[in-house]
């Protein structure tokens, strides 16, 4: 699906895309989308804002018609840098649902679709960048080393009152990420990342039904290594604004469950030992997460009961254990 097909499958009221004087054809296309973080928005464009590079780089911001001041604080900034940002102003009408739930593909489908840079990062309105020479140094990376498609960096987590730092306890200063060692352990948040859009075919992104920031990984890593960079360069926020923190543990795990099934039944080179290692912890956690609502007396969906029994009927004999064990004591 190229950008028309896009457009006409999915737009009902046209985006309006503000005045500006980007340059054409920059190094990197910076993504931002962004819905309700009228407290976080402009610490993210300054934290992008602030970037030292050799190159040039542009903003491509995505305000998906907030109810509260997130669309006028992005307008003030698109008039103050408008040799940086091109802000495009969308209207809930065009949200794509998913599963009946609407989502924010629309917008993120559309930055892509009109990012013109050679590489592609990310950072999503409520999160932002702390290291000036952040994009200078995954750029300098990946052009040293073809072989590498993606590039994320360490990063800090802040829950409103105090910053924690990632244990992952990489004795390397870069260490190489693909299908036998993502995901173990989960260092690759979309905050950090930087890619080569010629790796990406953004058209089979919609070939998903439950794509998530892993799919776009998967996708990527089809085509070459990714690497993490060892430094730290970016915060992400957790807050109950959040549209994921609002979910539950069981709804978490389940639809990564689904996720990471999905992608290894349509990414081939996905079918490693650790992403069927991860494929099955993600299965337990959900099942025996909709065990333990069950045995507290909570009502459960359809869904989640035939999803429970069907795990559990082929899940392995140890697995089959814990939950028959788990049935006696409850």
């Amino acid at each position: 699906m190229d950008f028309h097909s896009f457009l006409k499958t999915y737009q009902k009221r046209e985006v309006r895309t503000y005045k500006n004087t980007v340059p054409d054809n920059p190094l990197v296309s910076i993504c931002v989308q962004t819905y309700n973080h009228e407290a976080y928005i402009a610490e993210c464009l300054d934290g992008l804002l602030a970037q030292e590079t050799t190159f040039s780089f542009e903003i491509l911001l995505g305000e998906d018609a907030s109810t509260d001041e997130t669309r006028a604080i992005c307008m003030t900034y698109a008039e103050k840098y408008p040799d940086k940002i091109k802000l495009f102003l969308h209207h809930r009408e065009n949200n794509i649902k998913v599963h009946g739930n609407p989502t924010g593909r629309f917008n993120f489908l559309y930055n892509l679709y009109q990012s013109t840079g050679t590489y592609i990062a990310f950072c999503e309105g409520d999160d932002y960048w702390i290291d000036p020479l952040k994009l200078q140094k995954q750029i300098d990376f990946l052009e040293a080393n073809q072989s590498c498609v993606v590039s994320w960096t360490n990063y800090k987590s802040f829950n409103g009152f105090d910053f924690v730092e990632n244990q992952f306890n990489f004795e390397e200063t870069n260490r190489i990420i693909n299908f036998d060692t993502i995901f173990s352990p989960y260092c690759t948040l979309t905050l950090t990342v930087v890619f080569k859009k010629s790796a990406l075919m953004i058209s089979a992104i919609n070939n998903f039904e439950y794509f998530k920031d892993n799919t776009l990984y998967a996708m990527l890593l089809q085509n070459g290594d990714g690497i993490f960079m060892n430094f730290i360069a970016a915060v992400y926020r957790e807050h109950q604004g959040g549209v994921y923190a609002l979910k539950s543990n069981y709804f978490k795990n389940y639809s990564s469950y689904l996720n990471i099934r999905e992608i290894i039944e349509l990414i081939p080179k996905a079918r490693t030992k650790n992403m069927y290692k991860v494929l099955n912890s993600l299965g337990n956690a959900a099942a025996f997460g909709a065990l333990k609502l069950k045995n507290k007396g909570e009502m459960l969906t359809d869904a989640q009961l035939k999803f429970m029994r069907t795990y559990f009927k082929h899940a392995s004999l140890r697995t089959k254990f814990k939950y028959f064990k788990r049935q006696l004591l409850k």
